[in-house]
């Protein structure tokens, strides 16, 4: 990390802050998008994200990683709005798209195409209905890459805790999914 950059961007210049931040803004934006599983609430927390460090960005001691606590603040954001979500006892009216559905293509493979997009918009429904501390070990090494390590560190627990969340993570997705189909095949032969 630039020292320089940091340090102008922490006396308010917009611009060092922008080329301190570009290098992180896709993973932080895949991050928040892993989290919330749709790109309106992943454009939201990220922009939430970047505001908070322009905000914090003075209270950073440089006690972990500065990308470490970038990411930090992103997982955050999200979490905050899924708490937030939760709380609110309104009925959600989101765009059918952000539900999987795909109007049909009269090419080849659009049944399968179909089949596939519902799978995956499921998998994120019960990645987000994950115990947080599951949901968050799970996003940083199996979605985003990062090391066990690394993610024992930006979490601050061992890294034997993080092996142990994300098998516990996956054994629940697991799970979860088999029952899915299991009660979607009980539909279909009823």
């Amino acid at each position: 990390m630039d020292e320089l950059l940091l340090r102008r961007a922490r006396n308010g210049d917009a611009g060092a802050f922008e080329a301190l931040l570009t290098p992180l803004e896709g993973r932080i934006w895949r991050i928040c998008w892993h989290y919330m599983g749709n790109r309106e609430d992943a454009s939201d927390c990220g922009q939430e994200t970047m505001i908070r460090i322009w905000r914090n960005l003075g209270s950073w001691r440089g006690d972990c990683a500065f990308e470490s606590w970038v990411y930090r603040i992103a997982a955050n954001c999200c979490l905050d709005a899924l708490r937030k979500k939760k709380r609110d006892k309104s009925v959600s009216m989101e765009p059918m798209a952000e539900q999987g559905f795909d109007p049909p293509d009269p090419s080849p493979g659009t049944e399968e195409q179909a089949v596939e997009a519902e799978e995956r918009t499921q998998l994120r429904r019960e990645i987000a209905e994950l115990p947080e501390e599951q949901r968050e070990a799970l996003v940083l090494t199996q979605l985003e890459g990062m090391s066990y390590q690394d993610t024992a560190a930006l979490l601050q627990v061992s890294e034997g805790t993080v092996k142990s969340r994300v098998n516990r993570a996956k054994a629940r997705l697991k799970e979860r999914l088999t029952e899915i189909r299991n009660t979607e095949e009980r539909g279909t032969r009823a």
